[in-house]
């Protein structure tokens, strides 16, 4: 068995008996406990399978499911004590292929491991695609430019056309001023206080809305975050 599997959950004590548990079985394993340690990981390893959980310090395990899915046909499986409908709904709408729920026995991991893989190996054809489309506009994911049924084209800086690409791949999921930070990676985040997230949509929102004030396609959850419409 030569799969690599990149283990990311910062319960330390969970994440060695998981790495333990595949270890025995043949996997290749690595265990971080952050999503930066996870994207250094990732960065220079050849990875199979993520195992990642939702909540952790700094970046989410949703932001680190986005890249990942954005970038390659890695398998990823989220974790979580989270078991409501929604939320497992959303995960898989992002791009993850499976979801478990905290506690887990590790027999039903092994299980969940060996099917995804199986899964992902029926399906090594990736599809990419150069533009999205959201309400009247078509967004050029090459040129970082919106246009409308208008004709009006719309340039874009690098961290806005981030973010909208991040939140248009993920509508209806709702992200957290520090996911959106660190997708659009412009600097350090400060956490949930900071700012520089909320001038970012502004100037989104007045690019896209018709009515910045009263936006249709970049909504604000209080106390959350933000979430995406098409």
């Amino acid at each position: 068995m030569s799969e690599s599997i990149l283990i990311v959950d910062d319960d330390h004590i969970l994440g060695e008996e998981l790495e333990a548990a595949l270890s025995n079985v043949g996997y290749s394993t690595h265990r971080t406990t952050s999503v930066p340690e996870a994207r250094q990981v990732w960065n220079k390893t050849k990875i199979d399978l993520c195992f990642v959980d939702i909540v952790m310090p700094g970046p989410s395990g949703k932001v680190f499911c986005r890249e990942i899915r954005e970038r390659s046909d890695t398998a990823i499986i989220m974790m979580s004590s989270l078991s409501d409908q929604d939320t497992i709904i959303a995960l898989l709408d992002i791009g993850a292929d499976d979801y478990i729920v905290k506690p887990f026995a590790f027999a039903e991991i092994m299980a969940r491991a060996r099917a995804v893989l199986r899964r992902r190996k029926d399906h090594t054809q990736q599809h990419t695609t150069s533009t999205m489309e959201f309400g009247d506009w078509t967004f050029d994911l090459q040129l970082r430019r919106l246009s409308n049924i208008k004709g009006l084209t719309v340039p874009l800086t690098q961290s806005e056309a981030t973010v909208l690409r991040f939140f248009a791949q993920s509508p209806g999921v709702v992200f957290s001023r520090e996911d959106i930070l660190a997708v659009a990676r412009t600097r350090q985040h400060a956490g949930k206080d900071d700012r520089s997230v909320d001038t970012l949509i502004k100037r989104l929102r007045r690019k896209i809305e018709v009515e910045p004030s009263n936006p249709m396609h970049i909504l604000t959850e209080w106390g959350k975050g933000y979430t995406f419409q098409n």
